[in-house]
């Protein structure tokens, strides 16, 4: 079966248009075993869900020393462990029950549905404001100009950290991403990036610091004051792995999820013209989005006993990666998968922010910018076309993440 499997999720080509690489898992190979990096593959919407429902079985912690916390660098993985804080403490997404639930209690408050609601105006304001910059214009970059400034500023707010650094802090969050990148970094990026992650590392840790000081109403008081376990306070690798992957996660997928909507628009006038005139089907439009791109391609597992997925033997121990975009384009549960179509029955059933206990704590703050981002362009703009043709449009070389590098766009008024 394996064998037939001609190109992997390493591939820049697959990474680029993935759609048919996944058939092919579906069809030949749902469990597969990637020889490099060597990993299961687990493609099918059904087994992927059947892995997610059994977090005793498959675990979201990484057997210590099974990976290196900056991508296969031993100095870079010296310059976080010994100038920084490390990057193996657990806590939110890499971390198992009963652990999980202690750390995510700590920030649920903030990503609840119905103080996402409240934020509406807010958000608006954001999104206002850096459309303001480019409107008259009548161009901008979709990536540069809107999907990246309005999360990061969004969840700076959140966390509490001055939002006019959003350049600083997307450097930052690029940095503590590059182990999801391709196999090949150059040694000297990767120990960049290590730099910048220390750099990142004390600069949270000192405003977790003066929060405890003087606390303020945001989610790095809440984490750096937080008593847990009986009333110990939390390490401060742990305050930094809570606020680390808010940070990055705050702002990544929403990131993705804006450039790939402002995409398919671009593609679609008679799409266009539909949620101008019925506004109300954004909402559709922004799952279909969530559903058909899966801004974060998949995550991992590892498996705490020799077990069996599918007639496949796994040994204690082994990764697996979860292929929430495989799984959202399985002809099984979305018939007609590579069509766009935000009309279709079950938009909703798709795990573009995984499930279970992992899901997404926030989830409903990036749908939420999803549809105000959308909904603000196309009230401001009676046209939005792309700038460049649409085959030359690159994402971002990663095989767990799926983001657009650029989008020129050109506006109409």
């Amino acid at each position: 079966m394996s064998a037939e499997i001609q190109k992997s999720l390493m591939d820049p080509v697959v990474q680029h248009c993935p759609w048919s690489h996944y058939k092919e898992l579906h069809q030949h190979a749902p469990v597969y075993r990637m020889p490099e990096p060597d990993m299961y593959i687990i493609s099918k919407y059904d087994l992927l869900r059947e892995v997610i429902t059994q977090p005793k079985l498959f675990s979201s912690m990484a057997p210590p020393g099974s990976e290196s916390a900056l991508n296969r660098s031993d100095e870079a993985d010296r310059i976080v462990r010994e100038e920084g804080f490390g990057r193996s403490t657990p806590s939110l997404q890499n971390c198992d029950e009963p652990a999980h639930s202690m750390y995510r209690d700590l920030v649920n408050v903030a990503f609840r549905p119905k103080r996402v609601r409240e934020m509406g105006d807010y958000i608006d304001t954001v999104i206002g404001d850096e459309i303001d910059r480019f409107r008259e214009a009548g161009q901008c970059d979709g990536v540069a100009d809107l999907a990246v400034p309005v999360p990061l500023k969004v969840i700076a707010d959140q966390i509490g950290i001055p939002r006019d650094n959003y350049i600083t802090f997307k450097a930052w969050c690029d940095a503590w991403l590059i182990g999801l990148g391709l196999l090949g970094p150059e040694e000297e990026e990767i120990v960049a990036a290590a730099r910048l992650v220390v750099e990142m590392q004390h600069y949270l840790i000192e405003r977790a610091r003066e929060r405890q000081v003087d606390p303020l109403d945001d989610i790095l008081s809440d984490v750096a004051n937080a008593k847990v376990e009986g009333g110990r306070s939390l390490t401060d690798q742990e305050i930094l792995s809570v606020i680390e992957q808010i940070l990055v996660a705050g702002n990544e997928t929403t990131t993705n999820g804006i450039a790939a909507g402002l995409f398919h628009l671009t593609r679609d006038k008679a799409l266009q013209k539909r949620l101008r005139e019925r506004p109300e089907d954004i909402k559709k439009f922004v799952e279909e989005v969530l559903r058909f791109e899966s801004p974060v391609t998949g995550l991992f597992r590892w498996a705490t006993e020799d077990t069996e997925l599918d007639g496949h033997r796994i040994a204690k121990g082994m990764r697996l990666m979860l292929v929430y975009a495989a799984a959202n384009h399985d002809e099984s549960k979305f018939p007609l998968s590579d069509e766009f179509d935000i009309d279709r029955a079950n938009v909703g059933a798709h795990v573009a922010f995984g499930s279970g206990i992992h899901h997404c704590v926030g989830s409903e703050l990036a749908r939420a910018e999803m549809r105000a981002a959308f909904g603000a362009m196309l009230t401001s703009f009676s046209d939005i076309d792309l700038a460049i043709k649409h085959d030359e449009v690159r994402h971002h070389p990663s095989f767990a993440l799926r983001g657009i590098v650029s989008l020129p766009l050109s506006l109409k008024v």
